[in-house]
């Protein structure tokens, strides 16, 4: 920190890349939320806010790790990944586990260590973090559920989609056929046709 008892948003980006192995685009985005004041930096107090955050963070994924690593070797292989960010409340597609696993593995061994499951798992909850996010901005009554309405209307306005392919997608990933997409419905649509 310099004498004017701030941070830069770089030195906080690196703080987050060498303790926690976060790729540049997230470690920005991640410091960025501690920076109320939009200026660019961040106060003593919002630092301070920063480490907490950073503590938490590196305790959960010090449990995280430890529950995907079944085996208790040392790495999480891509099985194991996939348990873990399949279920409640991550609820990640297997397919895009997959992905990210293949991205995060540096060194192409088909598991990932404690310093690449980091990158990994920051990686996949803000991506369904922003997913779930997403998913109750749309959900305007607040009910769990998104309505063909609701759906059709965030389709129609994203990828300009008529009616009949929006219900269409609506249908293909209705998998309990209630008409309405709950939330691991609509993070498993978005995730197909948003990549994300």
């Amino acid at each position: 920190m310099s004498g004017e008892k701030v941070i830069t948003f770089a030195e906080a980006v690196d703080i987050l890349r060498n303790e926690l192995n976060y790729p540049q685009e997230r470690a920005l985005h991640f410091v960025k939320m501690f920076d109320h004041n939009n200026d660019g930096q961040l106060s003593v107090a919002e630092f301070g806010q920063f480490k907490k955050k950073l503590e938490e963070t590196k305790n959960m994924l010090e449990s995280a790790f430890a529950e995907s690593d079944r085996d208790h070797n040392g790495f999480v292989t891509l099985d194991e990944a996939v348990v873990v960010l399949r279920k409640e409340p991550s609820n990640f597609p297997a397919d895009k586990v997959l992905l990210l696993l293949k991205r995060f593995d540096r060194d192409s061994n088909g598991k990932l260590d404690y310093k690449e499951f980091a990158g990994f798992y920051a990686e996949a909850k803000a991506s369904n973090d922003e997913i779930s996010s997403r998913f109750d901005q749309i959900d305007k009554d607040g009910n769990g559920v998104l309505s063909r309405d609701e759906v059709a209307t965030v389709i129609q306005e994203l990828m300009g989609f008529d009616a009949s392919m929006t219900d269409y997608l609506i249908t293909m990933f209705d998998s309990n056929k209630d008409g309405q997409l709950d939330k691991t419905e609509f993070i498993q649509m978005w995730s197909g046709m948003f990549g994300k």
